[in-house]
């Protein structure tokens, strides 16, 4: 089977790259064609890419006119956009794919409104809950913008598509129930599962994640404070970095809790600082699924987190493998972390039921059931 994945590019951090990349190697490793086609790759592969996958660079450069003004986001859409359908429509045409996936970049909007020579199968994925838009919405203006840009990808242009591919039961659920093309299948683990699990003796709780609002790091912050009060001689460890890491350096600053919560920056290697801890914490606004999470569970770490949507209802199982609490409730939040903080034994049996639970996320499954839905599209398609 020929596949086809479409991002803006596998270089920089970031789920989607990551995740681009894991399913690309698997569907590779079990003897189909796989292609990833990018148009920002300025740098080699976030993630070592498996041999037999063919990376094609396109050179559309987006990124190297992103926030510079309105003016270069109309270049973007009215010259970039248009160079971009050329090119790709090229690419396709001498691969002649039987599945090519959009992974709800760049690339979205045109896709599958391009022609080809032959008969293909368009997917779309996506790897936001449905209400993000709205969810990160502020101002007026801000939730105006999100409710159009909601109505033209979910329920205008998505629909040229085969079949949507979302991350949880959660999102289908409360967003696409009776939609017929919409299917589930979650996120893979990104890096070998037979790995070591963590010890849990360490004072230390463990989060990751873009500084960004949407991860919403204040509210975890707040929390810690409550934690220090009666636990100072335990650490929490924020690794990633973005644009509030000064207003969080500041937060961190005024609370008194320099040495307690430290913001560690970025790293390529998530699972050896992981390993070192005794629990995960998500304090996010909301998520496609929550990597991080998948991430710790497979190093056998108890995971706390609010119940934002959509992501962590389908990964945690409350009392079992972590704990789930309302978001932005500080108060429980500093609780549940107290309590794996507390009880050892609570905290180990957690951690097994997570490293348990982390099996249904192998990439060997996953793309099981990806290889599963391309052959049931095809032959619905020839029928």
């Amino acid at each position: 089977m020929k596949i086809v994945y479409c991002t803006d590019s596998i270089c920089y951090p970031g789920g989607i790259q990551n995740i681009t990349i894991t399913k690309a190697n698997g569907l590779a490793q079990m003897g189909h064609q796989v292609w990833i086609i990018v148009t920002d790759n300025k740098y080699p592969p976030l993630h070592p890419v498996d041999p037999k996958v063919q990376v094609i660079n396109l050179d559309i450069n987006y990124f190297e006119d992103d926030w510079k003004s309105k003016f270069y986001v109309i270049k973007s859409i009215l010259i970039k956009r248009k160079k971009h359908k050329k090119a790709i429509a090229k690419v396709l045409n001498d691969i002649n794919p039987d599945i090519i996936i959009s992974t709800g970049t760049s690339e979205k909007n045109f896709l599958p409104n391009i022609r080809l020579n032959s008969t293909h199968i368009f997917i779309r994925e996506i790897h936001n809950q449905k209400g993000y838009r709205l969810s990160h919405a502020r101002s007026l203006f801000e939730k105006i913008m999100a409710i159009i840009g909601n109505w033209y990808d979910y329920s205008w242009n998505i629909n040229k598509y085969d079949q949507i591919v979302i991350l949880t039961n959660e999102d289908k659920e409360l967003n696409w129930k009776n939609n017929s093309k919409v299917s589930v299948i979650n996120n893979p683990v990104t890096f070998d599962t037979n790995i070591k699990t963590a010890p849990l003796t360490n004072k230390k709780i463990i989060t990751a994640g873009r500084l960004v609002y949407q991860k919403n790091h204040k509210s975890l912050i707040n929390a810690w404070k409550i934690v220090n009060q009666k636990h100072p001689d335990w650490q929490l460890e924020i690794w990633g970095d973005g644009a509030l890491k000064n207003e969080l350096s500041k937060l961190i600053n005024t609370l008194g809790l320099n040495n307690k919560v430290l913001l560690m920056g970025y790293t390529n290697d998530i699972i050896s600082r992981m390993l070192q801890a005794s629990g995960c914490v998500l304090s996010s606004l909301y998520e496609g699924i929550s990597l991080v999470l998948i991430e710790a569970m497979s190093c056998g770490l108890p995971v706390i987190s609010y119940s934002c949507q959509c992501g962590p209802k389908d990964l945690i199982e409350h009392g079992k493998n972590g704990f789930l609490c309302e978001v932005n409730d500080e108060t429980k939040l500093a609780e549940y972390i107290c309590s794996i903080i507390e009880d050892e034994k609570l905290r180990i049996k957690m951690g097994q039921a997570s490293k348990k639970k982390s099996e249904e996320f192998r990439i060997e499954k996953i793309v099981t059931q990806w290889t599963n839905l391309f052959q049931t599209l095809i032959n619905n398609k020839n029928k």
